[in-house]
């Protein structure tokens, strides 16, 4: 343990994450108060009487479900949801190109009657 004045405003610590005061001499873990002096967020104190931090680790207090069967459906069915979309408008964009396509071959008919009938009339 090493005691450490604190120089960050902005530093918490310990399991419930309590802000930590600047200025305030804290009894923190070895390797974290060195990791904290490294970063210029503490210094080393001699001060007596550092208030102790300590570091835990929760559990989680329910075990995690290991049925993935039903996520698992949910999924192949938004897959599933995703590949019909995206048929739908692949067809909608080829639907879109030919329509395009004929309008422009209708439009190239028109210039080239209006041509003809140009060079007719002269």
């Amino acid at each position: 343990m090493a005691l450490v004045k604190i120089l960050a405003s902005n530093l918490f610590a310990g399991a419930n994450f309590q802000k930590l005061e600047v200025g305030k001499v804290y009894d923190a873990d070895s390797a974290i108060a060195e990791k904290w002096v490294e970063q210029g967020k503490a210094e080393t104190s001699k001060e007596k009487g550092g208030e102790k931090l300590s570091f835990e680790v929760a559990t989680p207090s329910a075990p995690v479900s290991t049925d993935t069967s039903a996520l698992q459906s949910k999924l192949d069915d938004a897959l599933e949801q995703l590949k019909v979309a995206q048929d739908a408008a692949e067809a909608k964009e080829k639907e879109h190109a030919d329509a395009l396509e004929a309008a422009n071959k209708r439009a190239d008919d028109a210039e080239a009657a209006l041509a003809a009938a140009t060079k007719k009339d002269k």
